[in-house]
């Protein structure tokens, strides 16, 4: 007699039928589990390709080292173009507004003389005479317009465990709570790096700080991040199209105009970086470069007419913001070092 196998039972894989040819095969496989309806949509609807980034403070975690040490692939991590280049500038002569009378004082306009005085002779402005002119150009063109701008505004950083102050050569802010400008330079950013960086600087020392006009650097952009911070921190509302507009500006390599870096970003990414969303919204970048001479003089300066639309955003945005609760106490400060 031919000895039979013994009948062994269904194994568990086998007992469970086959997904039905109408359904693919993932969809089945999520058969059986109960998923919430919001994350139910968000696996229905992923985010469009080339609108949403990963959330740079999942790379971030757990670094608190400062933006000015952060290697150049942080700005892959943070979905920033390594050079950016310059869109057209806007014809100042159709579209910007005069200045208003008595805007510019005697020593905006000295400031603005040595430096076409300079240019006219071939020879290369001073960085103290630039950033003289500018601070100056803010105070007479925001005293003219009864506006008050706070000129040493810093921005404070944070990301993930990071919490570090970001401080300008000159910050530029509507009342103290809508930055709208920060104004460096690459002399001040050497100067940064080898304050905090000791042993970047020591291996750097010799090295002459000169400006790359195509290139981003990565402190301006945490720099412009840190100012839209501020912006939802002292509860300054977005635009209508629910974005924070933050600039950051530095003078070009031939000392002739102003390198003008524009972010805008949108109001849900910094929801999103607080609330530490895996994707958020793209920031978007664009590069400018700005005349400092004008051609019929010192009230047809594009650079001049560029802080008086700054000055009058400063003032608007700082209207349209709650006023803040002084005193704050210094325990209000404590999470952003």
């Amino acid at each position: 007699m031919t000895p039979q196998s013994p009948t062994l039972p269904l194994s568990v894989s086998a007992a469970v039928p086959a997904p039905p040819l109408s359904l693919p095969v993932a969809a089945f496989g999520l058969l059986g589990r109960k998923h919430s309806p919001k994350k139910a949509r968000r696996a229905s609807q992923p985010p469009p390709v080339g609108v949403y980034v990963p959330n740079p403070v999942k790379m971030f975690d757990r670094v608190v080292i400062h933006p000015v040490a952060w290697p150049e692939e942080a700005l892959r991590w943070m979905g920033v173009p390594r050079t950016l280049p310059p869109t057209p500038a806007l014809s100042t002569s159709s579209a910007a507004q005069p200045l208003p009378e008595g805007a510019l004082s005697a020593a905006t306009r000295e400031a603005y003389g040595r430096i076409a005085d300079t240019l006219k002779d071939g020879s290369v402005v001073s960085r103290e005479d630039l950033a003289t002119f500018v601070v100056e150009a803010f105070t007479s063109i925001a005293k003219a317009q009864d506006v008050f701008i706070y000129r040493r505004a810093k921005a404070y950083l944070s990301l993930g465990d990071l919490r570090v102050r970001m401080e300008p050569m000159h910050g530029f802010s509507g009342s103290g709570l809508a930055p709208v400008l920060a104004y460096v330079d690459e002399p001040f950013r050497k100067a940064q790096r080898e304050k905090i960086v000791h042993w970047r600087a020591t291996r750097k020392e010799g090295v002459e700080a000169v400006q790359d006009d195509d290139y981003v650097e990565v402190m301006d952009v945490a720099l412009l991040l840190a100012m839209a911070q501020e912006h939802k921190r002292w509860g300054v509302p977005a635009d209508a199209n629910g974005n924070h507009t933050t600039r950051v500006m530095y003078p070009n390599r031939a000392g002739n105009g102003m390198i003008v870096l524009t972010a805008t970003t949108p109001a849900e990414t910094l929801s999103g970086l607080q609330l530490g969303e895996d994707t958020v919204k793209k920031v978007t970048y664009t590069r400018r470069v700005i005349d400092i001479v004008g051609a019929d003089g010192c009230e047809s300066s594009p650079l001049l007419q560029l802080v008086q639309s700054l000055v009058e955003e400063g003032g608007r945005l700082a209207r349209k913001a709650p006023a803040p609760r002084w005193p704050i106490g210094p325990w209000a400060w404590t999470t952003h070092f």
